[in-house]
């Protein structure tokens, strides 16, 4: 009896239990046996009906346990092949591994060596690598120092440039200053103090050789200074100043090329003495 069969045994049994049980209450309660007949009438249908639907599950279990037998007898069947395969395999996996045991002990041998050597080469690169770190921070010293002489570099030759700029300003002011004082009949070694400056001034007051000046030591003007007299651009005179006062001055004529008369433009000349 397989186990479906003794399911539904132990169903049956269950179920007389049940009608019994029914039937001790039927009697205990003295209840209407045609009503109560008729009710375990319906139960006994429900209870057939649920029986029938049962052996219906019980043949559709049935079936398909045969299928899930047949399905494993197969299963059973591809795991026996698997099984003997496997052990072919574990075989040649032994052989195999016998081979590995050979080849790592070589390797082993191989990696003390290599390891051997590997200590060395780290000895060798500290060392190397101390010396890279030595020629960096040579380097980064030698870096600085180029980066330095070249903004000092940088610096002179903005300096340089300037210099130059101010070099040539100063020929150029240098070759004016020089057609200045050829113009004027000076020359760098004239005495600054005996060079009057550049006044303009008009005759207030004449006695024959004798001119009375509008400008005076308040202008700058000094005794020995030279004055032209002009008019109109026309040039008349030339005369040398003897006296000073503040606002005023006294100039003799030296030489006279015109008439002079009062309000005649004076200024003064540069002259070599």
């Amino acid at each position: 009896m397989n186990l479906i069969g003794r399911i539904f045994t132990v169903l049956i049994l269950v179920m007389s239990i049940l009608f019994m049980g029914f039937a001790m209450m039927v009697y205990a309660t003295h209840r209407n046996w045609r009503d109560l007949s008729q009710e375990r009438a319906q139960q006994v249908t429900r209870l057939r009906s649920d029986n029938a639907q049962l052996e219906s599950d019980n043949e559709e279990l049935k079936n398909q346990y045969s299928h899930e037998r047949a399905a494993r007898t197969a299963a059973l069947a591809s795991l026996e092949s698997q099984k003997q395969e496997a052990l072919q395999e574990v075989e040649m996996r032994n052989q195999q591994y016998t081979e590995l045991l050979a080849r790592e002990r070589e390797l082993t041998e191989a990696v003390a060596t290599s390891q051997r050597q590997l200590e060395q080469l780290n000895t060798q690169v500290s060392e190397l690598q101390q010396e890279v770190r030595s020629a960096r921070q040579d380097r980064d010293q030698q870096f600085a120092r180029v980066q330095e002489l070249t903004d000092k570099l940088h610096q002179a030759e903005g300096t340089r440039q300037r210099l130059s700029e101010q070099l040539q300003q100063l020929t150029e002011d240098f070759t004016a200053a020089t057609t200045v004082l050829r113009a004027n009949d000076l020359s760098i070694d004239t005495p600054v103090s005996r060079i009057p400056p550049d006044v303009h001034g008009e005759v207030v007051a004449l006695d024959n050789d004798m001119l009375e000046l509008s400008v005076g030591e308040d202008d700058g003007i000094k005794r020995g200074h030279v004055m032209l007299v002009s008019r109109s651009g026309k040039y008349l005179a030339r005369a040398v100043v003897e006296r000073v006062a503040p606002d005023r001055a006294i100039a003799r004529i030296q030489y006279r090329n015109a008439p002079i008369q009062e309000g005649d433009r004076v200024q003064t000349k540069v002259e070599i003495r």
